[in-house]
């Protein structure tokens, strides 16, 4: 393959007068290039860019149709310009800020330190309870004061409810349980009290009481 593309590309820059054969070897591959092959029914560059470039000599064909006045000409360009609109800008370089899909419904967040940290210092800080909120910014109580912040330094903070009630904390300390708890304590007392042969009783420390137990 390589040696048939050589033999046609040396035999194209001979039917050139020029000495200096890298003057023509631009016009020789392009030509290569146009060129159609009847097994592909196609050429070179349409296979790869779909239509076949613009020779040279194409620039230079004269336009039949050049009988437009010069008014007429004007009110077309004037016409023209008329209906030009500049494009709509793109902003590539825009990132899109994650947004926690839990935060508009969380009571408490995160809150993002981006002052400088130390090696081990924590990224966050909190919970901290929401006051109010809007689409940008969320109002939080930071140490008894009111802070707004910007939502993507916030994180939601799943907090879940504690089990114990305050009923049942007051049923677990009354009055009539303490007393219940404290003959019971006596109880235990005086069954481990000790009596020798003699009738007497025997008392033991406490710590040596508790160490019996």
């Amino acid at each position: 393959l390589v040696e048939r593309f050589h033999r046609q590309l040396k035999a194209a820059i001979k039917c050139h007068n020029d000495e200096r054969w890298t003057d023509a070897l631009p016009i020789v591959l392009l030509g290569i290039r146009t060129a159609h092959r009847i097994d592909l029914a196609a050429s070179a560059a349409e296979l790869v860019y779909g239509e076949n470039p613009r020779l040279p000599a194409e620039f230079l064909v004269t336009s039949s149709e050049n009988n437009m006045g010069p008014s007429v000409f004007v009110n077309q360009l004037c016409e023209h310009f008329r209906n030009v609109r500049p494009t709509e800008a793109r902003r590539h370089g825009k990132k899109k800020i994650f947004v926690f899909k839990d935060l508009p419904t969380a009571t408490h967040v995160f809150l993002r330190t981006d002052s400088a940290k130390s090696s081990l210092q924590l990224p966050y800080e909190g919970p901290f309870p929401v006051i109010s909120r809007s689409d940008k910014t969320y109002t939080i109580s930071v140490k008894g004061k009111e802070m707004t912040v910007s939502v993507d330094r916030l994180k939601p903070a799943y907090i879940f409810e504690e089990n114990v009630t305050p009923e049942k904390v007051e049923e677990e300390t009354s009055p009539h349980k303490t007393r219940e708890t404290a003959k019971n304590t006596t109880a235990i007392h005086e069954q481990r009290q000790v009596q020798t042969r003699a009738g007497r009783h025997v008392r033991f420390p406490d710590r040596l009481q508790l160490g019996r137990g």
